[in-house]
């Protein structure tokens, strides 16, 4: 009798034996941190093994949670912003100790990278089975999803649709220096977006940009050559799309969602013209 019949239920089985094997008693606790925004973004580093963060009081200004303050476990950052001053409660699990899990540590890396290789696998295969071309570009956060049409480096990515179902749009088509803005979803790479791990919103083989780096309401975002710097780099907090130069965000001008409409950069305020699905 066969107990696992495929790449999938290989990997699920191995999880469950490296979990067990694995898993060792931790110590949880608790520490507070205070953290101030003078109305803009601020940011400081959670201690190591950090699982949760909650606001114990708030100091000043309204602190609302992804809004005026938030925390990033990916990047283990606590940050505010919009005058938000609080005392916030940090909860940590401890290692446990060398006693308790030495024994437990080597079995656990072995199945967990057996479930690499079988995860490696069972992709290549789904890969195989579902697609008959290799016009895939490796995005960090979705699906590998292929484009056959790539010009330019295009072809590949996401929508990302806002207020009245528009999408974000490179308008002009994809040539540096043309500004962002919404329009109806047509599907053409100038309407394809990519989150990279560095925090770059790729489209086609350019980056989103905030131009000359302004730190000012109404700040105009384009496509221009990707190069690294702050006013390439962004974060996603729930729905909004957030600039980590200065925590504003990605804002439809006037609230008036019309094709053709800028997209600029504004304090983020929880309204409708900032917020973004994809």
């Amino acid at each position: 009798m066969k107990v696992f019949s495929t790449p999938s239920n290989w990997v699920c089985g191995l999880t469950a034996v490296a979990m067990t094997l694995g898993a060792a008693p931790a110590r949880a606790a608790e520490q507070t941190m205070e953290l101030r925004s003078g109305g803009g973004y601020e940011s400081t580093r959670l201690p190591k093994g950090t699982t949760e963060v909650e606001l114990e009081q708030q100091l000043s200004g309204a602190c609302r949670f992804n809004r005026s303050w938030g925390y990033d476990l990916s990047k283990m950052e606590l940050w505010v912003n919009s005058g938000c001053a609080a005392r916030f409660k940090v909860m940590t699990s401890g290692e446990s100790s060398e006693s308790s899990s030495g024994s437990n540590t080597g079995a656990a890396v072995a199945a967990v990278a057996a479930i690499a290789g079988l995860a490696l696998i069972a992709s290549h295969a789904s890969k195989d089975r579902d697609q008959s071309n290799n016009n895939y570009y490796p995005d960090d956060n979705y699906p590998q999803r292929p484009y056959p049409d790539r010009p330019g480096g295009g072809g590949w990515g996401n929508q990302i649709r806002g207020m009245n179902n528009l999408c974000l749009d490179i308008e002009g088509g994809l040539r540096q220096g043309n500004q962002l803005i919404v329009f109806r979803c047509a599907g053409g790479n100038n309407q394809r977006f990519s989150f990279t791990r560095n925090g770059e919103v790729r489209v086609g083989n350019m980056c989103l940009d905030v131009d000359g780096g302004s730190q000012n309401d109404g700040a105009r975002v384009l496509a221009w050559q990707c190069n690294g710097g702050q006013n390439q780099r962004w974060m996603r907090s729930g729905n909004q799309i957030r600039s980590q130069m200065n925590g504003k965000c990605l804002d439809i001008r006037d609230g008036n969602a019309r094709p053709g409409q800028q997209v600029l950069m504004w304090r983020c305020n929880g309204g409708q013209n900032q917020r973004w699905w994809w």
